[in-house]
């Protein structure tokens, strides 16, 4: 075999799953359409799980990029309308908790860093951009021949190639999906008063806002909503938009001004059917997609990654073919988890997601409720530090 493992796809679970196995002891191809230093600009920001981080120190990144990185110190989560959020708050302080729960850093960020410790790995050979013209799968071997005329022979395919995976779609893996009436826009804003690391998710009758503090005093919004009104509010200008934001947040972060673009996408909620075929894995965004609403989907990639570089040294270990050995342990170990957290997001999004009066009333008593129970606000923390269920071996205290 010329590698051990081929990766389609080097957007940032690609490239943490190509460090992760090579962490473990594989050889790495890690090919992409697109290289990924000349990755369109992503305005977004994703929330990384404090477990998260911990794979990202051991593989040596979270240290070129701990400028960079907001810790999320407190998290305060509202019911509310336009104007009449309500004081019934659930309020996370991780202080209660002893460290952050998890760190804000913004795509481009992590990208770069990712980036950069794949080229300096020997075992980690990044070819980009280049297209692949075919792909067999047999019991022997995972063949991949590019456009530029190379060959390339492995044990194992993984693709991390989104959610529109061309490796998905060519392995007859369906998948199960539903469309939100829903669109998210996202944007990064400066403001003159300290966010001083809270997080902030107000949750109104169209969908979500989510307020995530970045370093150097700004903040990264995700806002869902019905389409309608997230075209609304692409199409005003930007004046007029922060008139807007400002009636829903109020004005405790003073002065704010817009320092990147609005773009906005839809939503949905897409799981495959199944993670493997022959000497084949999903990862990602092939393998799952849900709302927003709870920051966890860069996260479920992540755990994929380590889940995955397990398995492949585990194998490795005992003398197996990885990509021949059985898969089914990765199958079983993330799929499961995935669906309960995709069906989990959906249940919030449809339980919150609307203005009938007496689930309103209730969802805000609920929220007290659970403000007054350490127990319950402990079992919150637990998962979104990411530190429950059977964690993978980088994700874990060492």
């Amino acid at each position: 075999m010329d590698y051990d493992v081929i990766i389609v796809g080097a957007g940032l679970v690609g490239l943490t799953a190509a460090l992760a196995c090579c962490h473990k002891g594989a050889s790495i191809a890690l090919i992409d359409v697109v290289h990924p230093a000349n990755s369109k600009t992503d305005n977004r920001a994703s929330a990384i799980a404090a477990t998260s981080l911990r794979m990202l120190k051991v593989l040596g990144v979270a240290e070129t990029i701990k400028t960079e990185l907001q810790p999320i110190t407190d998290m305060l989560i509202a019911d509310g309308g336009v104007g009449d959020v309500s004081p019934l708050t659930l309020h996370f302080d991780s202080q209660d908790f002893g460290k952050p729960s998890g760190y804000m850093v913004e795509n481009d960020v992590l990208r770069r860093a990712l980036l950069n410790s794949v080229n300096g790995h020997k075992k980690i050979t990044l070819i980009a951009p280049v297209e692949v013209l075919s792909v067999k799968r047999s019991s022997a071997a995972a063949q991949v021949e590019l456009a530029d005329g190379k060959i390339l022979k492995a044990s194992l395919l993984v693709a991390a190639d989104g959610r529109h995976s061309s490796q998905r779609i060519s392995a007859g893996i369906e998948v199960s999906s539903r469309q939100y009436a829903q669109k998210a826009l996202v944007t990064t804003f400066s403001h003159a008063l300290p966010h001083d690391g809270v997080a902030h998710q107000i949750f109104f009758p169209g969908g979500p806002l989510a307020l995530l503090p970045l370093t150097q005093n700004r903040m990264s919004i995700v806002w869902s909503d019905k389409a309608a009104a997230i075209d609304a509010a692409l199409a005003i200008d930007e004046t007029a938009f922060i008139a807007e934001l400002r009636r829903r947040i109020g004005n405790f972060l003073g002065d704010i001004t817009l320092t990147a673009p609005r773009l906005t996408y839809p939503l949905s909620l897409q799981m495959a059917e199944r993670y493997t075929d022959t000497r084949l894995a999903l990862i990602g965004d092939a393998a799952h997609a849900i709302h927003p609403i709870a920051g966890q989907g860069l996260n479920m990639g992540l755990r994929d990654a380590a889940a995955l570089a397990d398995v492949i040294a585990a194998a490795r270990s005992v003398g197996l073919d990885i990509g021949g050995a059985d898969l089914g342990e990765y199958e079983a170990w993330r799929n499961f988890d995935n669906q309960m957290l995709g069906m989990s997001t959906d249940i919030l999004n449809g339980l919150f997601s609307n203005n009938i009066m007496p689930l309103r009333h209730a969802r805000r008593l609920g929220l007290a409720a659970i403000n007054q129970s350490d127990l319950a606000k402990s079992f919150f923390m637990t998962e979104a530090s990411g530190q429950s269920g059977d964690l993978p071996s980088l994700l874990r205290v060492v």
